[in-house]
Formats: structure tokens, sequence, C-alpha cells
């Protein structure tokens, strides 16, 4: 195999974008397609942790995010009426990272400077309003069919990976099982450009509200604030995002804050899900297109940003080396959107969501117990900014002994 070889991407969101920016980059051909006509300006992910910014150093990328968001050196726990619980800083695991913070930029900055970076790129083709309806292989090529202005295209490709997320159509095409469950909320996400600081005393910019009924996400990105909050299944979404139900919601919480200053708004069902297989002949998936998750504890798009990674250092082990790893993909990634992303996820859940007032109270405690702890706040630290699972999969490499300075 050569450089020559054509990798098609199915879907340009920030995992597709990334993944063609990476391959593109060691001078592989690259063909990105997407259905839409232009890239979409999504709030929905904010988060990069600190493993993910370790890992995209040398890229360049991890340098466009910082320039364009916000470092956040902290989290907090807390509760509406009981304020901050526990308070936990990134400071205890500056031995383990360069970027000792959460950084919050939202997903379209980056999809715009990969965009940006791709269209001055000569081995690079991009297919705007190109959707996929079917695709075939056999043991040397990839035949797409797509649509395109109300018309049928054939491309062939030597290589095919779906990154075209949760109702993807690679892994429809693919007839794989999307395993998991949805759950029996939905979340309301609001925007607003007022300062959440004014209402809340000693507020981080990255909270995460335990309650029965309104337990929430609370953070700052570059542009906003932004918060979300459960809805039940059977709420209509243009009831959900009507002023009335807004305020409603808003107002026993935060009475300074109303309908007229929230400028983004939207409801989106939540799913945890991993399909069977990462990989079927010369089709692989990635990103929202392999594994769903709850959004607490940002790792969403961390996670399929570290499938990126990964599968842009095994394409350029086959194409530029020679080497055939292509059997470890699944192996690295599928295990972590398991039991890293999926784990931590869930467990978030459950205790934001915790309804029992004992329960709660202990959780509380616990919470409380961990921060004072540094040797296990260290260790959770660890696991929520991923650092422990680009450790196990092996896309960083850990350090030999504990503290041992990262540089």
């Amino acid at each position: 195999m050569n450089k020559n070889t054509t990798i098609s991407i199915i879907g340009a969101g920030p995992v597709g974008l990334t993944l063609a920016y990476l391959l593109a980059k060691q001078g592989l051909r690259v063909q990105l397609f997407e259905k839409q006509q232009s890239l979409q300006k999504d709030y929905r992910a904010s988060t990069f942790h600190a493993g993910t910014l370790d890992l995209f150093e040398e890229s360049g990328i991890t340098q466009a995010l910082l320039d364009r968001g916000i470092a956040c050196p902290d989290f907090q726990y807390r509760g509406w009426k009981e304020g901050k619980i526990a308070q936990f800083d990134h400071a205890l695991i500056a031995d383990f990272t360069r970027h000792p913070f959460r950084l919050q930029c939202e997903q379209f900055k980056l999809s715009e400077f990969l965009f940006s970076k791709l269209s001055e790129m000569p081995n690079v083709d991009l297919f705007m309003n190109h959707e996929l309806s079917g695709l075939s292989q056999n043991g040397d090529q990839v035949t797409l069919e797509l649509r395109h202005l109300g018309s049928q295209k054939i491309h062939q490709s030597d290589w095919v990976i779906g990154t075209d997320g949760g109702r993807s159509a690679t892994r429809k095409s693919l007839g794989l099982e999307f395993k998991g469950f949805t759950y029996d909320e939905k979340i309301l996400v609001l925007g607003t450009p007022y300062d959440m600081r004014e209402s809340f005393e000693d507020l981080s910019y990255i909270n995460y509200f335990s309650d029965p009924v309104n337990y929430a996400h609370m953070l700052k990105i570059p542009d906003l604030w932004r918060m979300s909050l459960p809805l039940p299944n059977d709420l209509d979404d243009e009831m959900a995002l009507s002023p009335d139900y807004i305020n409603g919601r808003l107002s026993p919480l935060m009475p300074a804050l109303d309908h007229d200053q929230i400028h983004v708004k939207g409801v989106y069902h939540v799913h945890q899900r991993v399909v069977d297989r990462y990989r079927v002949g010369r089709v692989f998936l990635a990103g929202d297109a392999a594994h769903l998750n709850n959004p607490k504890g940002g790792m969403g798009l961390n996670g399929g940003l570290h499938d990126a990674m990964s599968l842009s250092k095994i394409f350029s082990d086959h194409l530029v080396r020679g080497e055939e790893r292509f059997d470890d993909y699944e192996k690295e990634r599928r295990a972590e959107a398991i039991n890293a992303i999926h784990h931590q996820t869930q467990s978030n859940y459950n205790a934001l969501k915790e309804s029992d007032d004992s329960a709660r109270e202990k959780l509380f405690d616990k919470w409380r117990a961990l921060e004072r702890n540094e040797e296990e706040a260290r260790a959770f630290l660890l696991n929520t900014s991923m650092i422990n699972s680009l450790w196990r999969c092996g896309l960083l490499d850990k350090p030999h002994r504990e503290g041992t300075q990262v540089h």
C-alpha cells in the first residue's frame, strides 16, 4: 500500500473532520462526504479533557482549541439549595498532564477550524450535500452509493470510515446492531449570555447539580453559559421549548433568568449504546456512529476524537510503514467505550438524580470526603480527565512511576 490509497470518511462532524485532518497531514488521500450543505452550528458538546489535549498536541489541534476556548481548572458538585458540596482541582494531576484543566470550546469552532484547513489541502476532496444511501465491498474496494441534488452517484474507495453520528447510514448499511438503551428522559439544553455567577455564590465554570427533579449540568463556554435540565420523554419538544414552559422550569431555580435571556435552546434524546463490531472488512465506525452515551461528564466527543487518533495511527502504520494492525482498533476502542465512557457517565447520571434524602446526604458526604483525600481525588481526576482511559488503550504513554513529571 502507499499514500495514493483513497480513504473515504462519511460525516463532517468534529470526529470525521479530525480524522480527515490527521490522515491528510500524513499525505494520505482523503475523501470526505457530508449530507448537509454546510457545517452545523452545534452547541451540544463543548468539553475537551486533559487527556485529549495531550493527545492532540503535536497535530496542532490542541493549540487551535486553546486559542478558541476557556481553560477551566476545577469543577464542582452542587445542590440547588445546598450550594457547593465539593470542588475538584486539576492541579492535583499536573504531574501527569501538560494541560491540568478542562477546556470549554463549542464543537462547531473545532469543526470550522478543521474544515478551513482541509479546504487548503490538495490531497483532500470535500463533498458537501452528499448523503450515503448504501455501500458494498469486496476484498479490494468499497463502492459508495450517494444521493446528491436528487441524483444517485457512485464513488469507489479503498477504505471507508463512518463518522456519521448516532443515526449512522454507514452502520445501517453494514447491518450492525447498536446495542443498549434510550433513557426515559430527554435533555433540555439552554444557552444564555446571563452570568450565572450573579445567581450562585462561588460558582465554578463547570458544575454538576444534584437534584431528583432538576439535576443539571451548568458550564461556561466562550460565547454563553449553558445549562441542561431533564425532560420527560412524553413531553412534546415544541412545548418544552416554549417560553411558558422554560420560565416555569427556571423560575424556582434562578428567578433572575427568564426565556427572553435564552439565546440557544434545544431538546435532545439520550442513549447509551455501543455497536457490536467496529469494523467490517474495509469499513470502520468511529464516534457516535459506534457509541452513544449520557453527556454527563463530557466524554462522548472526547471518546470519538480518541477513536480518530487510534484509526489515524493504524492507517499510517499500514499505508506508510506496511504494518497490519486493523484488528487492534476494536480492541483498543470498544472496551473503552464500554468500561470508561459508559461506566463514568452512568455513574454521574445515577448520582445526580438520586431522590432518596438519606442516600443524597451519604452521596454528599462521599464527595466531601473525596475532596479532602488528595490521593483518592487524584485517582478520580485521572479517570474523569480520560487520562487513565488513554493509558489503558495505549494512545498515551503512562509514566513509569507515580509522581513522574510530564514534560
